[in-house]
Order: structure tokens, then sequence, then C-alpha cells
């Protein structure tokens, strides 16, 4: 693109007003980098490159962007199983595409929020730090707590179904695919004042992102569905007008949670006319209600499909340690009561309750919901990521391993998060390097060293990086470079596992970093240089000292951050360092990445 005049004579200036480098810099240390950490596709080099050179990037984005040059970068596209195959397509952008979709959005979000009708519209801003009860945890924009608002937004609910003869529930029909964006681009604007440039810069960056396969043209429909703050705030708005005709038709007793939409009605004549009024305002604007989802309740409908008595039991649950003397007690009755409500997958909200009893067992540390984990794993894909941290939390041992290997073995996977979250449930489990370990690890291997997609590479890489021998990841990745040259994300992935691979051939390994730095994509270059640079390091500096080794330990030893340590005790210095090698013997408890620190670097 080749700016006019006009973009330097007014439009610069205008956008110097939200992208300066202090600004792009503090939103990334404060919102995004804990964001991208969060997503469900992770980094194997923690996106570290991008955030030890975050002042060079800063400046790098602001002056592209003041240049009228900038440009994004394409998002890797994964998928997630709803059910039966079908699968959500998701996307994760590029550091800088993130940070600057989140900078634009902390510009005007005040203003978007002040411009609410109601109070009784909840939203979600950051989703990774806390979810849903029956999640794992998620705070919200306003000045509840997540936990608060997810109380009180259930709370609205019940209220409603004691107060009114009728509960009506809907939501709205693949709601982010169905956003027209010229549509959401005029609520905005008629809603806030800012410049026309600032709408401009995103909404060419949204249809930048948006997925547009085999050179079909931009639809100028539905939103990036990323699992960052600035879709959702955008999603949000978009029902504003929404949310004024339900609180004027049913004189405030509605709540919205994002397109999930509930409301008290006195007759089923006034629920079909609130709905049909619904759904005109909501097709002038290319949407619809979700008509396999719209129903009403009475009262007695609502205590059951609102599992009510079961949540109520989980509310009052009390942790308790297996040392206490009632432990055992505790887990049969919850055992007990989980298998009554196996029996109640028909109702609406048995997916979420379903949650809340895998996250309590989890607290417990109990292996009494392990065979229903097992073959609830392969049925229902909405409650794979909460069964995952079941597992996780249960820790490696010969119950969950054969569990874990069940899996891999029976659970046709049609998505891509799948396969990702047993990998790195894998990783982060502590197993022992004694014959009993090295069995299941070998086993594991042969499920997953035989990739044939990049995702089954990338699940791979990521497997590999903790347990595979330095000759055996790099015959992977030479034999599969057909398919990883093809994708900027997994090149990158392939670069950062290299420092595994450098005390076995350094030669190999160097000309592999030169030709991604002189020929190679951006991403996978900076990577490549990174590792080049933390191997000539003569002394750790501060913010290297306190990213490796941080005040706080963490209960597991990341594994990103593993192979940037390794990356730098490939320099003799840091090697032959006895400060280093102390931290090293404090923080670094797992067998198996002792045993490759002392095997190829000691």
């Amino acid at each position: 693109m080749r700016p006019t005049e006009r973009f330097f004579v007014k439009r610069k200036k205008q956008l110097e007003e939200v992208f300066n480098e202090s600004s792009l810099i503090k939103t990334w240390r404060k919102i995004v980098r804990k964001q991208m950490r969060s997503l469900d596709i992770l980094d194997l080099h923690d996106y570290y490159d991008f955030n030890y050179r975050i002042e060079e990037r800063a400046k790098n984005i602001v002056k592209s962007i003041l240049n009228g040059r900038y440009k994004a970068h394409p998002p890797l596209i994964f998928k997630v199983e709803k059910k039966l195959g079908i699968c959500r397509h998701l996307m994760l952008p590029n550091p800088s595409d993130a940070l600057v979709l989140q900078t634009i959005v902390e510009s005007i979000s005040e203003a978007i929020n002040y411009s609410k009708p109601t109070e009784k519209a909840y939203y979600s801003r950051d989703k990774h730090n806390m979810k849903l009860p029956h999640q794992i945890n998620e705070p919200g924009v306003y000045s509840l707590g997540w936990r608060n608002q997810w109380k009180k937004f259930q709370k609205d609910i019940l209220k409603f179904s004691n107060e009114y003869k009728y509960l009506v529930v809907t939501d709205l029909t693949n709601y982010y695919d169905n956003i027209g964006l010229r549509e959401l681009r005029h609520i905005i604007s008629s809603r806030i004042h800012t410049h026309e440039v600032i709408l401009d810069f995103l909404f060419n960056l949204i249809e930048q992102l948006s997925w547009n396969p085999d050179y079909l043209p931009t639809s100028l429909k539905g939103l990036p569905t990323i699992n960052l703050e600035a879709p959702r705030l955008l999603a949000h708005a978009l029902l504003f007008e929404l949310d004024e005709i339900l609180n004027t038709k049913t004189n405030g007793s509605f709540v919205r949670w994002m397109d999930d939409i509930n409301f008290g009605v006195d007759s089923v004549d006034n629920a079909c006319e609130i709905l049909g009024a619904m759904n005109d305002v909501l097709k002038s604007r290319g949407l619809a209600l979700n008509l396999g989802k719209t129903t009403y309740y009475t009262v007695e409908e609502v205590e059951d499909h609102f599992l009510v008595k079961e949540n109520k039991y989980l509310d009052n649950f009390t942790i308790l340690k297996k040392t206490d003397k009632y432990y055992n007690d505790k887990t049969k009755e919850l055992k007990r009561k989980f298998k009554t409500h196996l029996k109640k997958k028909h109702l609406q909200n048995w997916s979420k309750v379903t949650k809340r009893f895998f996250t309590i067992a989890a607290k417990l540390k109990t292996i009494v919901l392990l065979k229903d984990a097992t073959s609830l794993f392969k049925r229902i894909p909405a409650i794979r990521g909460h069964i995952t941290y079941y597992l996780n939390t249960l820790g490696y041992k010969k119950s969950t391993s054969k569990a874990v290997l069940k899996i891999f073995r029976e659970v046709k996977v049609y998505d891509d998060v799948t396969l990702f979250h047993v990998s790195r449930l894998i990783t982060d489990w502590k197993i022992p390097r004694n014959k009993e370990g090295k069995e299941f690890i070998l086993s594991v291997t042969n499920c997953i060293s035989k990739p044939t997609s990049a995702f089954e590479l990338y699940c791979y890489l990521w497997f590999a990086a903790k347990y595979e021998r330095p000759n055996k990841i790099l015959s992977v990745i030479d034999s599969k470079k057909a398919i990883w040259e093809q994708e900027p994300f997994l090149t990158r992935q392939i670069v950062a596992i290299l420092p595994r691979i450098i005390p076995f051939k350094p030669d190999r390994v160097n000309t592999i970093l030169q030709e991604q730095i002189s020929i190679g994509l951006e991403d996978a270059a900076s990577v490549a240089q990174n590792i080049i640079k933390l191997g000539k390091i003569k002394n750790l500096d501060k913010k290297l000292r306190f990213y490796l080794f941080p005040k706080q330990k963490q209960k597991v030893y990341p594994l990103s951050k593993f192979l940037i340590l390794y990356s730098i005790l490939n320099s003799e210095s840091i090697c032959n360092n006895d400060q280093i090698r102390e931290y090293i013997d404090e923080y670094i408890t797992d067998p198996w990445m002792k045993y490759w620190i002392k095997e190829y670097i000691y």
C-alpha cells in the first residue's frame, strides 16, 4: 500500500495518539504476553525473542504503522472439535498482530463500555486468567471479579425462574461467523467518538486476519475467532442495541453473556412476542436466533435443566486432604453423585456441570472418576480440556499412564487441539527415568513419532523436546521438511527445538540457523538469531536470570524455558558457572530434563 498525502497531513497524527513505543510496551507486558502464553497452542520459544527485544519490536511496529505500511502476518489456523467431527476454526496471530489489535482496543474499550445501555449484559475481558467455575479459571472487565460475575449471572437466571412462570433461553446461530464487519463498524462508530483512521485501521487488520482459504475474496463477514480480548469486546458491543430492546420488553428481567440470552416472562405469548422482536432486529444485522437452542422452561424444568441441586452440591463441597479420615467417604460420595449425573446427558447444562465434577476431583487428587474420564474423553470433545487438567493434576502413575495410552490408541481425532493437549499433559508430568517410565515413553513415541500433518508434527516436537534423543529429532526434522517449511509457525517451532541438538551436531544446527536467518521467514529467523545470541553470552543479565530462575518457583518447569536454558548452556562460561549450576540443581527437578543437561552439557 502506498499512502496518499492525506495520510501524512492528517491521519498519521491521529494514529500517533494511539501508537507509540511506550503504549505498545505497556500493553505487551500487561496484557498480550500473558494472553499469548495462555492460548490453546503454545510457542516452544515462549515468544522470548519478541519479549526480550520488545523495545526494538515496538519501535519497528510504530514506524511501520506511521509509514502507512503495516501488514498483518498470516495467522496459524487450527481446528477445535465441537462434536461429531464438526470443528470450529480458531486462529493464532503473530505476536505483533496480537499486540497491535489489543492496543487499538485499549484505546476505545473505555468508551465502548461506557456506552453500554445496561448492566444486564456481562462481558469477559480476559479469558485466560480465570474461567467459568466449571472451567479452570477468568477475570471480568467490570468491578466484579469474574467468578462473582458468573455467580451473579446464574443467580439472575434463577431469580427470573422464581419470579416468572417461564424462563426463556436462547443464543445466536454461529455468532462470530455471521457478524457483518460493515454492520459492526456502523454500530461501533455510532456509540463512540474516535478518529476515522482508528476504525479504518482496526477493520483493515480484522479483514487481513480473517480466514479466506482457496483464494476466495473477502466476504466482509465474520470476526476472527481468536482467544484474545479484542474480538470479544467488539462482539459484545454489537449486541448493545439488542440489550436496549430486551431491557424495555422484559422490564429489565433479562441477562446476557455474549450471545447466551435468558429472560423471564409470565406467558408463552409474551415469550414469542419478545423472541420475534429479537429475531427481526438480529436479521436486520445479518444474524439470527438459534432455533435449536431456543426454548422456555417452567420453574420445575429450570431446576432440572440448570442442574441446580448438582451445582449447590459442588458449591458446598469441602476439599479434603488424603490424610483426612473422611477423605475416602467424600471421594466415594463424589463418585456416586457423578454416576447419577451421567444419566442426565440430555439436560442443557450437563457438560458445564460435568466439568465442575472433574475440577473437584482434580483438587481432591482422587482417581475415582478416572475410568469415566477415559470413556468421556472419547465421546464428548467439549470436556476434553478438563479431563486433561484432571489427569495432569493426578500426575503420572500406573493408572493414569494406562488411561493416556488408551486415549492415544482409541480416540479418533478430528481436530488439532486434542492431540496437543495430551502431548502437553505428558510433558508436564514428572515421569521417572526407570524401566516403567521408559516403557511408557516408548509406547507414546510409537503413537506419535510418525507425523503426517503439520499439527501432528507440532505435537511430536513438543513431546520430543523433552523425551526424544537428539539424533531422532534431527532425523524427523530432515524427513518432514516438506511439511514444516510451508508453515511459518511450524518453522518457528523447528528452530526453537534446535538447542536440544546443538551438543550432538553443532555444525548441522548452525547451518540450519544461518539458513533461517538469511533466507527464512521473519519469525523463524528471529528465533534463530536469539538462539545464537543466547549461546554466546558470558553472564546472565537480570532480565534473563529472573526469567529462567524466578523468585517464585513454578511447580512444573516450563518446556520452553528448558529449551532456552539449554541454549545458554552452550556458552562455555555459563556452563562452567558454579552459581548457575546451583540454580539448575535447585530449579530443574524433572528426571528427563536433568538427564539431558548432564548427558550433553556437563
